[in-house]
């Protein structure tokens, strides 16, 4: 077998795993979005039925920078149907007028923080009451990065159960009447993903998404469909087969004691979030304990997502980084009995599809350019792998975007509808590209930029 042929070989073989993979997810989503249909309404009726019985929730929320959404943010926490829970927000050493705001907000006072001490965290310098909500705490330290900063919350949590999501989040009022009563109904439930949804563009009102737009950027607009195959299709598909090993960091429910058994979150990596929820799954079998981390749909939470191509970079950037961190953290976990599937396929297809696919779609677009410079170069092969390629990532897009329109969530006017379908049609034109580069760049920053976030921007909800 010839170079170029045996290259071919390797092209479609990857590509029919990384598909095949994709195939079975949009099967696995579509059982888990008709399972919800069924599912909302017997939640519903528990909920009438349980109205004294709830775990109360804490939600902690790191805060950096964030004058220009905090307390629309915390406005909307604190509207939150649900009839006991605590809203812990640690101000991570910010450099603008996050903390005046608040102040301004919610008339703080200075009160004394709970000496307890279970996770790592720098100094926290002051804590503070809201005399308006009662149960608002604040707590003011010095920067110390996400996981730092929600460290220092956990600390102060008092609730069984707690929520970690970001100050620039928009939780939906109803999220914990859908999924609280899986922590009562499902003891070995320890940790609980719910979907993540796209703000920017959206009307909002006093801190609630009142109608969900498909943003007129570009860059906003690919993202919204990049959530919608993450979490419509993937996190549902891994939930359904016990795989799920991301419980997003913008929204993630757990109980408070798994949190304080693997001793909170690592400060030492920007993906935090996906290496706690792979640390719990190692944690819970390594004891030979039952345990469950599921995702469910119908929780949402509202993020901003970057709109300018350097800003989402950065993110992309991290985000990579974060991904090669956590799975290094835990190599060890790869291909054991002890770990089931999570070491058999979750994580080896973190590494291969998540982590390395970037590699071989730059390398792949380097080798087509060498080769024509060659003359080597195998058109007619090239040109229908290309095709089948855009063709099927198309085909995925319009799935994931089908099975989001059978949610209540989902923007649903012609015109959302249309700005979403030419999302899908031209996402393959050079953005997923364009993020495939960024990828391979993040990778050479990995040992360099350890632990680095860099600069977000945040605007104001509409």
């Amino acid at each position: 077998m010839s170079l170029p042929e045996a290259l071919q070989l390797f092209v479609l073989l990857a590509f029919i795993a990384i598909n095949g993979g994709n195939t079975a997810a949009i099967v696995l989503a579509a059982r888990a979005s008709m399972q919800r249909e069924r599912r909302v309404s017997t939640l519903e009726e528990k909920v009438l039925m349980r109205s004294a019985t709830y775990l109360p929730v804490s939600f902690l929320i790191p805060a950096y920078n964030e004058e220009a959404t905090i307390v629309e943010s915390l406005q909307s926490l604190l509207a939150m149907h649900y009839p006991e829970f605590e809203v812990i927000v640690t101000n991570d050493g910010s450099k603008d007028g996050t903390m005046a705001a608040m102040k301004a907000a919610f008339e703080l006072v200075p009160c004394l923080p709970s000496p307890r001490r279970f996770a790592s965290h720098t100094t926290v310098r002051t804590a503070y009451r809201s005399l308006t909500r009662p149960n608002l705490f604040v707590l003011d330290k010095v920067n110390g990065g996400r996981a730092d900063a929600l460290n220092a919350a956990l600390e102060q949590a008092r609730y069984p159960v707690v929520v970690l999501t970001d100050a620039d989040s928009l939780i939906d009022p109803e999220a914990l009447q859908r999924a609280g009563t899986r922590f009562l109904d499902e003891p070995s439930l320890v940790a609980l993903g719910g979907t993540i949804r796209v703000v920017n563009e959206a009307d909002v009102v006093d801190g609630a998404v009142v109608r969900p737009r498909t943003p007129r950027n570009f860059f906003a607009r690919w993202q919204l469909l990049e959530y919608l195959r993450a979490f419509i299709t993937a996190r549902a598909a891994m939930s359904q087969v016990g795989c799920l090993i991301s419980v997003s960091g913008a929204f993630g429910i757990f109980r408070r004691s798994a949190l304080l058994n693997v001793g909170g979150l690592r400060t030492d990596t920007v993906g935090e979030d996906l290496e706690l929820t792979i640390r719990l799954h190692r944690h819970f079998r390594d004891l030979n304990r039952p345990y469950r981390i599921e995702f469910m749909l119908d929780p949402v939470c509202w993020t901003q997502v970057p709109e300018e191509a350097k800003v989402l970079a950065r993110q992309r950037d991290r985000w990579h980084r974060g991904l090669f961190e956590a799975l290094w953290a835990h190599r060890g976990m790869l291909f054991r009995r002890r770990y089931g599937l999570i070491g058999s396929m979750a994580l080896p297809y973190a590494w291969y599809v998540e982590g390395l696919s970037p590699v071989l779609e730059v390398s792949g677009y380097l080798t087509i350019v060498l080769m024509a410079l060659l003359g080597t170069l195998d058109w007619p092969f090239v040109g229908a792998f290309l095709a089948l390629s855009v063709g099927y990532g198309t085909l995925v897009g319009l799935a994931s975007a089908a099975l989001d329109q059978t949610l209540p969530h989902s923007p649903k006017s012609v015109g959302d509808r249309y700005r979403l379908f030419i999302a899908v049609m031209t996402e393959n034109l050079g953005y997923r590209q364009w993020l495939a580069v960024v990828r391979v760049l993040a990778m050479f920053k990995i040992k360099s930029s350890r632990g680095k976030w860099g600069a977000m921007t945040r605007r104001r909800f509409s």
